[in-house]
């Protein structure tokens, strides 16, 4: 009885360390009037992270808190999603993220590419997903160049910046902008898969 027991003890032990292990749906909000975002249930400094590997994969998802119309040409400004620094630089000389804005016309979140390379901003639609939707996304760096998937769809080529055959990539989390800071209170779920 007592190996019976010992056992079930160890196995629940296990299991339940697995759970330490693997990342869950993070809720980020994008406060009314801010432009960075805020994930929840987090501590201050907590958002930090560097990219150990040549792939970043995660998946997203758009709660209805995400439409807007903010009544002028800044409701075309992309705003960023997720990606990550290149070339040892500042994501501003070089990087690349998923961007994002809703469209009021067909009531869904347009993609797109979003990235700097040696200071000059480039971006590509990518597609569209629906709002409650949830959509892997993936950024993939092949020598002198990043992969952008859409559902393991390859979607956008994109160059990098002269130099990065070596980096460190720190990661871009949900930023609302463009020029406007966030009109109310946004939610983006994102849950980061365990490839890099």
């Amino acid at each position: 009885m007592r190996v019976i027991i010992a056992f079930a003890i160890l196995f629940f032990s296990l299991s339940a360390c697995s759970d330490i292990y693997e990342q869950h749906e993070v809720e980020y909000l994008l406060k009314k009037g801010q432009h960075t975002s805020k994930k929840l249930g987090s501590f201050p400094g907590d958002k930090l992270g560097t990219l150990k590997s040549d792939v970043m994969t995660f998946t997203a998802r758009f709660d209805k808190t995400v439409r807007y119309d903010l009544g002028n040409k800044n409701q075309e400004d992309i705003n960023k999603l997720m990606g990550f620094s290149d070339c040892n630089s500042l994501h501003h000389d070089n990087s690349v993220r998923f961007g994002w804005r809703y469209s009021i016309q067909k009531d869904l979140v347009e993609v797109f590419s979003y990235a700097y390379t040696n200071g000059t901003v480039s971006y590509h639609h990518m597609g569209d997903v629906g709002i409650d939707e949830t959509v892997r996304y993936q950024i993939q760096i092949v020598a002198n160049k990043f992969y952008l998937l859409l559902n393991g769809e390859l979607k956008q080529e994109v160059a990098r910046g002269a130099g990065c055959e070596i980096g460190l990539y720190y990661k871009l989390y949900p930023y609302f902008g463009g020029d406007e800071t966030a009109p109310h209170d946004m939610s983006i779920y994102i849950q980061e898969l365990l490839n890099q």
